[in-house]
């Protein structure tokens, strides 16, 4: 019984002591989170025009081509609980501009609600000291997310597939680099199209919040929706569409003073300046950056 014990104690302690390696190697990999809060403690008193949201100005606009003084704050499917965040969250006592993406998904997505991308929310309790959630949570764990977590043990052996520059930017959606169906707007409206509307008032509830958060500074919002095809647009769903529209309509009359734009189908984006149906690749970046940086040249009204 004594020997049964011991192994199974042997047993235990192997199995904690490789979780803890597994967690101490996944944490210590290099993450866009982590950089993007350390640039931000060190620099927060530079910055004048501040993007934020989720992939689509990630990839879609590159500070060094907008102008002096603006960083990226926007990561893969970051939604607006934690845009709202890092916007309260860093000392920006500089800022002028504040850029918000609003896409097809951005009033349907929200971590805390939808267990099958709970694991995206670790990166801010763990990288950004975000207090949304406790440190001994499972949001304060990489390993308590395991198919995430078995991924990221992948850069072992294969290099990492995304990367970004210092001012934030998502470089590896290069034109050069994209797959031959590219052009896969089923595919990505699908996966962007949500029968259940549980989040839209939690997402209207933040984003109202970083309206009231710009005015009260008097910092210009500039509101946006980036470019996609017509492949995409056209296996949008009609009823998303239309809660889009007339949820925007609500708070563009509520917030006037807000400035948006609508790229989702200007045809000055043309085939090469998509990465895939709904991204920018880094030709597109340009193109989207330039047009940015002119709106922020003109006087707001």
């Amino acid at each position: 019984m004594k020997g049964f014990l011991r192994l199974t104690s042997i047993f235990s302690l192997l199995i904690i002591a490789t979780c803890a390696l597994g967690e101490w190697y996944v944490r210590s990999l290099p993450n866009p989170s982590r950089d993007k809060d350390a640039w931000m403690r060190a620099h927060g008193n530079e910055v004048r025009t501040l993007i934020l949201g989720s992939s689509h100005t990630f990839y879609g606009l590159n500070p060094e081509w907008i102008g002096e003084g603006t960083f990226s704050l926007a990561q893969v499917s970051q939604t607006y609980r934690y845009d709202y965040f890092m916007l309260d969250h860093y000392a920006m006592p500089h800022l002028q501009t504040v850029v918000l993406p609003f896409s097809y998904f951005s009033l349907y997505e929200d971590f805390e609600s939808q267990p099958e991308s709970a694991y995206m929310a670790v990166r801010y309790r763990l990288y950004m000291d975000c207090p949304y959630h406790s440190r001994l949570s499972s949001y304060g764990f990489e390993i308590a997310h395991i198919e995430a977590f078995k991924e990221k043990l992948k850069s072992i052996f294969q290099p990492a597939r995304v990367s970004w520059t210092n001012w934030g930017w998502g470089s590896n959606y290069r034109v050069e680099n994209r797959k031959t169906d590219w052009n896969n707007g089923a595919e990505r409206a699908a996966v962007n199209t949500y029968q259940d509307h549980g989040a839209v008032a939690t997402n209207v509830a933040f984003l109202s919040d970083i309206f009231r958060w710009c005015r009260k500074r008097n910092v210009r919002l500039i509101l946006l929706t980036t470019p996609v095809t017509s492949d995409f647009r056209k296996h949008e769903s009609t009823d998303q569409r239309d809660l889009n529209e007339k949820t925007l309509n609500h708070l563009l009359k509520a917030f006037p003073e807000v400035e948006y734009y609508d790229f989702s189908c200007d045809s000055r984006f043309t085939e090469l300046d998509f990465y895939d149906s709904d991204h920018l690749s880094d030709r597109g970046a340009l193109k989207l950056s330039r047009l940015l940086r002119h709106i922020l040249q003109t006087p707001k009204a």
